[in-house]
């Protein structure tokens, strides 16, 4: 009969207080975290499921840091377009009241005045920026977009942002598709300068009434909302309610046009919007299916806490009973 020896018993009791004392440890540590799953030894499938929804969170996190941006940016725009709009519609009733001939041409100079500071005015929303990028320069956000004689330096792209995954929005207007609209013009062959001080004249900018059909050639240009504005003003100071007449129509196109920019400012605010909604949904969801994942059950948590906490003080008892041997025990 074989005996077993000291240091076998020994790394027994070791063994046994290690493995019972591991077991208690580890419930400690998910009772203070109430934490389930704490390494992914403890579950290796439901492991991999929270890194994937935690990856799909920080992915959300920044798509709402995105809509915050899209918003501020698309809200500045509205209000800068309901400023130009307020802008045209005062230069249209302007027109208006002088489009008949009952006016003096001192009274349209003094009005011509007025339609040249709307010009600047204009000007300056045309250049309007949100710290350093440029509202409508397109993708060149840090290049002014128009210069004094209201010349476009921008391009005709728009800047696009990720607001979910996969779905890009727009997030600024071009100033040549807000500003200027294309279209067949008539302009004289016989030069006549219409110019007056500090104000450049608008013949090659403006559509011209000609004497005759052969004294008129008919282009394909682009006219932008300053080379109205300058005509308009021109059209004052020379006296000419015909030409006045003429602009009318030009400027209900340009507030139709910015209107409608407008109205796309807004259907892409709901869009954003919307996005915000379904990203919040989507991250109340996977909190849901993550708590169920990671979170501990606290009953059942601190029902097998106590019964290994049990285990141990047996352990430790059986233990000391073992080792407390004397010399005269084996002897006997």
């Amino acid at each position: 009969m074989s005996r077993v020896s000291e240091n076998s018993s020994v790394n027994a009791i070791n063994y046994a207080v290690g493995k019972t004392k591991g077991k208690v440890e580890d419930l400690q540590l998910k009772g203070s975290t109430l934490k389930r799953v704490s390494k992914p030894s403890d579950d290796a499938v439901g492991n991999v499921q929270l890194m994937a929804m935690r990856s799909e969170n920080i992915d959300g996190d920044q798509y709402q840091r995105n809509l915050s941006f899209a918003q501020a940016q698309l809200s500045f725009t509205e209000n800068v377009l309901e400023e130009m709009t307020d802008i045209l519609v005062k230069a249209k009733e302007l027109a208006i009241g002088q489009s008949s001939s009952i006016f003096s041409p001192e009274i349209r100079q003094g009005i011509a005045k007025e339609i040249h500071q709307l010009r600047q005015q204009m000007l300056g929303l045309g250049n309007k920026r949100i710290g350093n990028r440029y509202l409508f320069s397109g993708q060149k956000i840090l290049t002014r977009p128009f210069d004094i004689d209201g010349k476009y330096s921008g391009d005709q792209s728009k800047v696009n942002i990720e607001i979910n995954k996969d779905i890009f929005v727009p997030i600024n207007v071009n100033g040549y598709e807000l500003f200027y609209t294309n279209g067949k013009k008539q302009i004289e062959k016989k030069d006549v300068n219409l110019s007056a001080p500090g104000i450049k004249s608008s013949m090659d900018e403006l559509k011209r009434t000609p004497a005759s059909q052969d004294d008129a050639t008919t282009d394909e240009v682009s006219v932008s909302i300053f080379d109205e504005l300058r005509g308009l003003e021109n059209a004052l100071l020379t006296n000419n309610p015909q030409l006045i007449q003429g602009l009318l129509e030009r400027l209900d196109t340009d507030i139709e046009r910015i209107v409608n920019f407008r109205a796309d400012i807004g259907a892409i605010t709901n869009s954003i919007s919307n996005a915000e909604t379904s990203i919040g949904k989507t991250k109340l969801l996977y909190e849901t299916h993550k708590s169920k994942i990671e979170d501990a059950d606290v009953a059942e948590l601190m029902t097998d806490l106590q019964k290994e906490q049990n285990v141990l003080k047996a352990t430790y008892k059986a233990s000391s009973n073992l080792m407390n041997v004397s010399l005269m025990d084996f002897l006997k």
